[in-house]
């Protein structure tokens, strides 16, 4: 059988034919994944964003809500995505009410933060060094004082409602003490209240001057 070359089809036509017909789907389906990467690294930056914005607030719910999305938007086994869950992770453990709030816990808190912060920082490709992330905010000491001193009182709080911790308690005073003749008196008066209510003795009542 002799094939005609001049009218058979060739690589270069039939890659132009394949080309045609997939172009739109291989158009739409790449269009799709790069939406799908955009929409996952704008809510990546949107948690970077509000921890950001609430690092002198770690108690607002707003932190609260970044750092618990954190394990689901960043989740990956390996590279960066794997480094920040470990540092997450580590972050977390540290707020086991088992151990003891204070200054020292406080400052491992921070650095704890800053150490994930700073990686999910790199992730997004933000060039700040973690001492910037530490030192270029707005913190009144005051806000500082105020989250110890709740993380402190909730502990506490915790401990004595467990039955784990005692409420110290001091008496400065005792009520004064009747002397001997007013004691005599309230005796003196509960023995004829006794004796009115058994029927021995009588209560005589002053009706006052009558009119003529």
């Amino acid at each position: 059988m002799d094939i005609d070359w001049n009218n058979a089809i060739g690589w270069s036509e039939a890659a132009i034919i394949c080309a045609t017909l997939l172009g739109p789907v291989l158009a739409v389906q790449a269009q799709k994944w790069l939406e799908r990467k955009r929409n996952i690294k704008e809510r990546r930056l949107i948690i970077f964003r509000t921890l950001m914005a609430t690092r002198a607030a770690m108690l607002s719910a707003a932190h609260v809500e970044a750092l618990n999305a954190i394990p689901v938007e960043f989740y990956g086994t390996k590279g960066k995505s794997k480094e920040i869950n470990d540092a997450w992770k580590l972050y977390i453990d540290h707020h086991d009410d088992r151990l003891p709030a204070g200054e020292a816990w406080g400052q491992k808190r921070l650095d704890l933060f800053l150490d994930m912060l700073h990686l999910i920082s790199q992730s997004l490709g933000y060039g700040f060094s973690r001492a910037q992330l530490e030192r270029d905010i707005y913190s009144p000491r005051a806000h500082g004082e105020l989250e110890t001193e709740q993380t402190i009182i909730r502990k506490g709080i915790v401990k004595l409602l467990n039955g784990e911790a005692t409420l110290p308690m001091s008496v400065v005073d005792f009520p004064a003490t009747a002397d001997e003749a007013t004691l005599a008196n309230q005796v003196v008066i509960a023995d004829l209240l006794v004796e009115v209510l058994r029927g021995e003795r009588s209560l005589k009542l002053d009706q006052g001057p009558q009119d003529e």
